[in-house]
């Protein structure tokens, strides 16, 4: 029987570390190739087979909850890292016809957390929730939705620390430093020397630009940090939304083809002392959306909201409090 347009459905997919990329892996362009198409290979077969069975549909707009768990002989600094991943894993959705495209109209916010269970020996465990969200007025943004379930939490505990409202940073990113998933080696390297793109893909000409890239992202974003200290009040453990802002000339970007340089930015505040840590045991959840204000031509906006969250805290239970709530406002309105 076919699910409900309202629930949401799961794909776990075990992916084995030699076809795992994180954000900051150094590997060649080739390579990085390969992987993506690999991953995206396994992961189209296996949304057509839930489709067939009925269990995945087609969805409008959608939030893409993301379960990381790494095996044990694999250290994992903090779940978002496994972006790079995913990224080909929603593409494989796409081609499966479960959406019309990820761009931040219909996938309008991507979250990682550590999952709970274990990951295989030599795999990562990864755990693709799709949370069918409204997506007409009023319209469900993440965002708000969010800080209104941690509030309510809150209220339940009846004790609010201090700072529990939380704090945010913001930061302007140069064209030339913003890096993307969209983005080669060879890319990044044409950028630096004012090309817009490269023709010498796969050369080996360009390898180790994302990390030449990644560094000068991070000197840049020290340099913000420290202009921002006096914010800094939040306590562990704690969620980010990571807010992107797009110049004017990009139409409707995916929401988390960005993570790789709003890693960078957290790796950046964590050397500032903004947290006392960035892996899961300190930040359960990076949510990424897109910011309703665009960009200067040539730059990109970062806003990292930092919110506490109380004891027992579970991003999963959280985000699917908040869908249903909005699916509630949207029937008592007499939508669908």
């Amino acid at each position: 029987m076919a699910a409900s347009s309202h629930d949401g459905y799961t794909l776990t997919l075990h992916i084995p570390v030699e076809w795992f990329s994180g954000t900051d892996t150094l590997q060649s362009e080739r390579l990085r190739a390969r992987r993506r198409k690999w991953v995206r290979d396994d992961a189209r077969a296996e949304w057509k087979r839930l489709k067939r069975n009925k269990v995945a549909y087609k969805v409008e707009r959608f939030v893409a909850l993301i379960g990381v768990a790494a095996p044990e002989e694999t250290a994992l600094a903090f779940p978002s890292r496994a972006a790079e991943t995913v990224k080909p894993i929603i593409d494989a959705g796409t081609d499966a016809g479960l959406w019309p495209d990820d761009d931040s109209t219909h996938r309008c916010s991507t979250i990682y957390f550590r999952s709970p269970d274990p990951a295989p020996a030599h795999h990562y465990a990864l755990t693709i929730y799709i949370l069918p969200v409204p997506s007409s007025p009023p319209t469900y943004q993440v965002e708000g939705a969010l800080s209104m379930q941690l509030d309510a939490q809150w209220r339940k505990k009846r004790q609010r620390p201090d700072g529990y409202g939380g704090w945010v940073a913001n930061f302007t990113v140069p064209h030339r430093m913003w890096l993307s998933s969209n983005y080669t080696d060879s890319d990044l390297k044409a950028r630096a020397n004012g090309q817009r793109r490269s023709d010498t893909w796969g050369r080996g000409d360009a390898f180790g630009q994302r990390v030449r890239t990644a560094n000068d992202l991070k000197r840049l974003a020290c340099e913000q940090w420290d202009r921002q200290r006096q914010w800094w009040t939040v306590k562990d453990p704690y969620i980010i939304l990571a807010g992107i802002g797009y110049p004017p000339a990009v139409a409707e970007a995916d929401p988390d083809n960005c993570a790789e340089s709003v890693n960078v930015i957290m790796d950046a505040g964590l050397r500032m002392k903004a947290w006392r840590g960035i892996d899961a045991n300190h930040c359960r959840a990076v949510a990424f959306f897109r910011l309703p204000t665009r960009a200067r031509t040539g730059t990109h906006d970062v806003a990292l909201y930092t919110l506490p969250v109380p004891p027992g805290f579970q991003i999963a239970e959280t985000v699917a409090d908040s869908a249903i709530a909005a699916w509630g406002r949207h029937k008592a309105a007499g939508l669908r």
